[in-house]
């Protein structure tokens, strides 16, 4: 079985993977936070965001194939892929306040991936990030990689609010970018075989 694990349980990770999962039953997906009270309201009937049709796809795979767990570390060292889908709010401080994106969660989602990993890993950027990030976090993950390959795949989400389901029913297109390499490629097929279940080539 596939595992796959989202670090980060907000706007874009919540509903993508829940869509994964209702698409993908044969898919173990879980949604990992370190705010457990997100956590706890992604398990309850109160789902901390609204869209409309989450619900409905959420209580379809909840407990089956679709998990929400506070358990980071646990659920991503056994994933075969890793969506991050953390904040990248932009710089209050230093060089490019204002304008640049502060990476310092998607830095220390790196350090930790590479900190618990004890197998191959693909690592999917969800989040909307600057096209040098996939480099940055490349270093940070080889730098302490003990071994282990990983390979770094971009896969820009667009949704508006009021549509995500949708949207994620339905994309336009779905763009993802990997390393021209051999190892590159296999891990851009990967994902597209997890997309392939519902959207056309």
């Amino acid at each position: 079985m596939v595992k796959i694990c989202c670090i980060g349980a907000g706007y874009v990770g919540g509903p993508t993977m829940a869509v994964i999962a209702i698409k993908c039953p044969a898919i173990e997906v879980v949604v990992v936070d370190i705010s457990k009270p997100r956590i706890d309201a992604w398990n309850s009937d109160t789902l901390p965001i609204y869209e409309p049709g989450l619900d409905d796809v959420v209580k379809a795979c909840r407990g089956k194939n679709l998990f929400f767990s506070t358990d980071v570390e646990k659920h991503v060292a056994e994933a075969d892929i890793i969506f991050v889908s953390v904040n990248t709010p932009t710089k209050t401080r230093g060089l490019g306040a204002g304008k640049a994106a502060d990476l310092t969660y998607w830095e220390s989602a790196a350090r930790m991936i590479a900190d618990v990993s004890k197998s191959d890993k693909i690592v999917v950027e969800k989040s909307t990030v600057p096209v040098k990030t996939a480099e940055a976090i490349e270093k940070i993950l080889t730098h302490n990689s003990k071994g282990i390959n990983y390979q770094i795949l971009s896969n820009p989400e667009f949704l508006a609010e009021g549509t995500a389901i949708e949207d994620l029913f339905k994309p336009d297109r779905v763009l993802i970018g990997g390393r021209e390499t051999p190892g590159g490629q296999k891990a851009v097929q990967a994902l597209k075989e997890v997309y392939a279940h519902w959207v056309p080539e």
